[in-house]
């Protein structure tokens, strides 16, 4: 059989890995991480608000035993608005980052990579020192709240785009080393709960203004009570019941209900101030009795 010198036969082409287990099973854990993440930041978000919510009322929140469901409700909530930003910018940077790239074409792309890449280093390396300085003094930035955190967050990730697109360049390799991933990983959510308690706490004496605002517009409460309570406060009237056969012998009037939970009723005087307003605790139990009405209305004198 006659040969042909200087010719070699093709190589056969290389199939591309197929999508068995072990990559399912990558997704299933980036997947399982990112919800951890999501509702970790979701719990803490909804704690904070909430301490700094009735600390607004100078209430210790421990008082009133608030479960995970208030405490997750608070946190989608607050960050309902933020998260739906970041969500839209990064969806808008990735159809733009498509666009681009089907646009220019392979050699275009590559070029506008190679210019990009120390600029987002950078830029990264800024935002690492500033935001580490900002940690050491934050308090010229206490009306930014969050962006500190996310602008932390922002300088690990443009930094690690950067580094990984200089060493894939060297190597030949773009593939992430698991020590990059985890580091990478755990800088940026540093930085995002970074984020997430400065701003949830900004949220919680918010909703607190907010909802001071409105305390004359709630429906006014009167508490009876079979004992005596003792509630002292401007505003707030203790009338004793003439009837000896009164099962409550004692009414408070000029009183707003903020919330129950875990047990307690959280009442504030009709005319609270943040100045000297000051909130009752009171636990919730057989011995008392609420009654609703408009909010102006003027009970009887007597009962």
């Amino acid at each position: 059989m006659s040969t042909r010198r200087g010719l070699r036969a093709a190589a056969p082409p290389v199939a591309e890995p197929a999508a068995g287990p072990a990559h399912a099973l990558r997704l299933v854990g980036a997947a399982l991480a990112n919800t951890t993440l999501l509702t970790a930041l979701l719990y803490y978000f909804g704690l904070v608000e909430t301490q700094t919510y009735f600390g607004y009322f100078r209430v210790h929140y421990t008082l009133l035993g608030q479960t995970p469901d208030e405490i997750f409700g608070r946190g989608v909530d607050g960050v309902l608005l933020p998260l739906t930003g970041a969500a839209g910018a990064i969806l808008l940077f990735l159809v733009l980052t498509r666009f681009l790239k089907i646009r220019l074409g392979e050699v275009p792309w590559t070029r506008l990579l190679r210019i990009c890449s120390p600029v987002a280093g950078g830029l990264g390396l800024v935002l690492l020192v500033s935001t580490t300085a900002i940690a050491l003094d934050p308090e010229p930035f206490r009306d930014y709240p969050g962006v500190p955190g996310l602008g932390f967050a922002i300088g690990v990730l443009m930094t690690l785009f950067s580094w990984r697109h200089w060493t894939s360049r060297r190597t030949g390799s773009a593939r992430a080393s698991l020590a990059e991933l985890v580091t990478g990983y755990v800088l940026v959510s540093i930085g995002l709960f970074w984020a997430v308690g400065d701003y949830s706490g900004a949220v919680g004496t918010t909703r607190g203004f907010e909802a001071a605002g409105v305390i004359p517009t709630r429906p006014a409460a009167t508490l009876y009570s079979a004992e005596s309570l003792n509630l002292t406060a401007n505003g707030v009237l203790e009338v004793k019941c003439a009837d000896p056969e009164a099962a409550y012998k004692y009414r408070y009037t000029g009183l707003k209900l903020l919330l129950q939970s875990g047990g307690q009723y959280v009442f504030l005087p009709a005319n609270w101030r943040i100045s000297t307003g000051v909130a009752f605790v009171i636990p919730k139990t057989e011995k008392q009795r609420l009654e609703f009405g408009p909010s102006r209305s003027v009970p009887p004198p007597g009962c």
